[in-house]
C-alpha cells in the first residue's frame, strides 16, 4: 500500500492511499468511505480485492482521517459554504488520476453510508467517468425531516461558525440509529455492526466517530436533498450497471426499507440497477461476521463489468 497527496481544485491536499499490489489486475475500485471513518478502516476488504485482481484508490475526505489537519480543528468540517459540492468536486480529481494512471482499466465506484450518498452524487454527475457502482448501506429520507435538520445546522453556522461541533444536530439525525441496539452494548455504536470487535475498535480509534460541524451537517443534508430529487437520478447514465447492497438490521436505511425505495426509483427511470439484502447483518455489512458473503457478491458483480468485452462508455476527464 502507497500513501500519496493528491492535489484538489483549490490546492488542499487529499490523503490518498493506493493498493495495487495486483498481478494483472482486472481493473479500478474507486472506494469512497463513510462519514466519522477513513480509508484504512477498509483494508480486510481492499486485501480480498486485491488478491482477485482489483487495485483499489481511497482518499480521506476533508474533514477525516489524515486529510484532515487535527490542528486547525478540521475533523468533522468540509468547508465554510458549499461543502458537498467540494467533496464531489474532490472524488473527480481522485477519478481523473485513476483514469490518467490506469487508462486501460474499467473503474467502479464503491461507496459506503455517506460515501453511497456521495457516490449517487458522483454518477449523477461524472457516471461517463467509470463503469459501474456499488452502493454499500444506503438510503432515503423524507425532504421534510432533511429540510429540518438543514435549518438547524444553517442556524448554529450563522449563530457559532462554520467549525462550531454541533452535538444538537448529532442527537438528532446520529443518535438514535442507536435505539434499536441499546441491549448489545454501552458504547453507542452497536448499530455499526454486530461483530463487537469491530465496533471496539472503531469507538478507540482517534480518527473515526467525530461529530460533523453544522456546516458539515448543512453540507450532507443538502447533498441528500439533492441526490433524491428527479432531476438527479434523471442524469445517471442508463446503461451503468448498479448494485444497490444494505443489511437488514441497518437503521441507516430504515431496515432495508431505504434501499428498496431506492431501488424502485432507479427502476422507474429504467436505471440499470440491482438490489440484495442480507438478514442479520447491521450498517457495515463489510464488515459483518458474516462478510465474507458480502464480498463474494461484490467480486461477482465486478467480474461481470470486468466481461464486458469493451468500456460501457468512454472516459472523459473533464
Amino acid at each position: 500500500m502507497k500513501e500519496i497527496k493528491i492535489e484538489s481544485f483549490d490546492k488542499k491536499q487529499l490523503h490518498t492511499y493506493v493498493w495495487d499490489q495486483v498481478n494483472k489486475p482486472l481493473g479500478i475500485i474507486h472506494l469512497v468511505h463513510g462519514s466519522a471513518e477513513h480509508s484504512l478502516r477498509y483494508e480486510n476488504f481492499v486485501n480480498y480485492l486485491n488478491k482477485n485482481g482489483w487495485i483499489v484508490v481511497s482518499s480521506d475526505h476533508r474533514g477525516h482521517g489524515k486529510t484532515a489537519s487535527i490542528e486547525d480543528s478540521e475533523l468533522g468540517y468540509f468547508a465554510d459554504e458549499n461543502g458537498w459540492e467540494t467533496i464531489i468536486n474532490d472524488l473527480k480529481i481522485i477519478n481523473d488520476y485513476i483514469s490518467k494512471k490506469y487508462e486501460k482499466h474499467k473503474i467502479v465506484i464503491i461507496g459506503h453510508s455517506m460515501g453511497s450518498f456521495m457516490a449517487r452524487s458522483y454518477i449523477s454527475k461524472y457516471g461517463e467517468t467509470i463503469d459501474g457502482a456499488i452502493l454499500v448501506g444506503t438510503a432515503i429520507y423524507s425532504n421534510f425531516i432533511l429540510n429540518f435538520g438543514k435549518s438547524f445546522a444553517t442556524k448554529n453556522q450563522k449563530k457559532y461558525g462554520s467549525k462550531y461541533i454541533d452535538k444538537f444536530v448529532w442527537k438528532l439525525s446520529y443518535k438514535p440509529l442507536n435505539n434499536k441496539f441499546k441491549k448489545f452494548g454501552k458504547t453507542g455504536a452497536e448499530w455499526l455492526c454486530s461483530d463487537q470487535e469491530v465496533v471496539k475498535n472503531f469507538v478507540n480509534d482517534q480518527l473515526s466517530g467525530q461529530i460533523f460541524t453544522s456546516s458539515a451537517f448543512k453540507d450532507l443534508f443538502t447533498g441528500l436533498l439533492e441526490i433524491q430529487t428527479d432531476e438527479s437520478i434523471s442524469k445517471i447514465p442508463k446503461n451503468l450497471p448498479i448494485f444497490i447492497i444494505s443489511g437488514k438490521e441497518d437503521s441507516v436505511g430504515n431496515f432495508g426499507k431505504g434501499p428498496q425505495k431506492l431501488q424502485k426509483l432507479y427502476l422507474k427511470n429504467n436505471l440499470n440497477s440491482k438490489i440484495r439484502l442480507y438478514l442479520n447483518m447491521r450498517h457495515e455489512i463489510l464488515n459483518e461476521v458474516k462478510k465474507e458473503m458480502v464480498w463474494r457478491d461484490v467480486l461477482d458483480f465486478l467480474s461481470e463489468i470486468y466481461k464486458k468485452q469493451t468500456k460501457l462508455l468512454p472516459k472523459k476527464v473533464v
